[in-house]
């Protein structure tokens, strides 16, 4: 029985992207054991993840003390402490690490806590040639338009394993919410969680679009409870100022205060979550609640949507343009307000001016998005570029 490591050192929303990535390693090698390495304030939901054994958790902050003590100075005694830093990970070195991140500190880990090293570079480390994977991703990521791939499959490939074919959850058991929390989800509904804050300004829905959704939505749905989840509390308290007290007994404010396995909690508890941040939308999509997606600015559907199916995206695009040209970095001046609100009650979809509407959807090369009202045909380039960058075997 082999032991292998995944080094995924980014964000939480990369992090729940490599759930296709174990599924397929483990699916292909029942016995390995699988441990995962990721920073260590990640590291509760890395034990949520179906088929990790056991969680390394990588200090971040003392990762970085440490570059600016070297400093541009840069001596053999740094070098040593570093691999000393990293190697106290694990007593034992892995036979396999898959790296999933370009950055040095995950390329040092993944080399000196494993024999064997599968990532971005082809020679280790230091090595300059990307391997075609990596290279692909880093392709799309300059010019920003045209992916086809999602990122989670992108990691599959990364990892020398195809897509598992089918959305993957993780493994979510109840979990006690501080007290006036508890009757989230236990009674009316729909109960929709709002994700009102965001990883970057750009991301951010204008706290106006927030209140007039609220307020719709309960209009609209006599019973209909809305949770405000994130780490943006402040905004939450501006968002509920300006609202009629007659609406703030459906309103719950989980904002600033939730751990991380609470906020998957909660999030497993709301019939939908709406929202502009990509990081708790995958988190709610890997929990099995259905995910209404606000893309714009630098996010984009292709790349990142939600993993799985029925997930619905609202993407802003150049209307000058068309939702055809792929040119999808824009700041949105309308909002799809009504459009989502309509998509929760009803599951009717529709566009507005500056947004197309994309749904989720599954098959043997991984998660795509059709647009919707379209037949839900699976982009061919996916297929074709599986075949180029990662030929068949047998």
């Amino acid at each position: 029985m082999g032991r292998a490591l995944i080094v995924q050192l980014a964000r939480l929303g990369d992090l729940l992207q490599t759930l296709p990535a174990i599924t397929a390693i483990k699916s292909a090698d029942p016995s390995l054991t699988l441990d995962l390495l990721c920073p260590a304030p990640l590291s509760p939901i890395g034990r949520m993840l179906p088929g990790i054994t056991r969680v390394l958790e990588w200090d971040g902050l003392a990762w970085r003390q440490h570059g600016q003590e070297a400093g541009a100075g840069l001596h053999q005694e740094h070098l040593r402490d570093a691999e000393r830093r990293i190697s106290e990970l694990s007593s034992e070195r892995y036979d396999c690490a898959y790296v999933l991140n370009q950055h040095l500190r995950a390329l040092l880990a993944g080399a000196l806590l494993a024999r064997e090293m599968k990532g971005p570079r082809l020679r280790g480390p230091l090595g300059e040639q990307l391997a075609p994977w990596a290279s692909y991703v880093r392709d799309i990521a300059a010019i920003r338009r045209g992916c086809r791939v999602h990122l989670a499959d992108a990691f599959c490939g990364l990892c020398g394993v195809y897509p598992p074919g089918k959305p993957v959850t993780i493994s979510r058991s109840p979990l006690p919410l501080p007290p006036d929390l508890e009757p989230i989800a236990m009674q009316g509904g729909p109960w929709i969680g709002a994700i009102v804050g965001a990883g970057a300004d750009e991301r951010l829905v204008p706290i106006e679009v927030w209140r007039r959704w609220i307020l719709e939505f309960m209009a609209t749905a006599p019973a209909g409870r809305v949770v405000l989840v994130g780490q943006e509390r402040e905004r939450a308290r501006y968002i509920q100022d300006q609202l009629p007290s007659s609406i703030l007994g459906r309103l719950w404010d989980a904002t600033g205060r939730t751990s991380l396995p609470e906020l998957a909690e909660i999030l497993g508890r709301c019939h939908a979550v709406i929202g502009a941040d990509t990081g708790p939308l995958h988190l709610a999509a890997a929990v099995g609640t259905r995910v209404i997606g606000w893309y714009f600015a630098r996010a984009r559907v292709h790349e990142t949507g939600p993993y799985g199916t029925d997930h619905l995206v609202w993407q802003a695009y150049n209307s000058e343009e068309g939702a055809a040209s792929g040119q999808f970095g824009v700041q949105p001046t309308s909002w799809p307000v009504r459009e989502t609100i309509d998509a929760v009650l009803t599951g009717r979809m529709q566009g507005l001016e500056g947004w197309s509407v994309w749904v989720g959807q599954c098959d043997r090369w991984g998660a795509y998005y059709g647009e919707a009202g379209r037949h839900p045909a699976p982009p061919r380039e996916r297929e074709d570029l599986w075949r180029e960058l990662q030929p068949l075997q047998g």
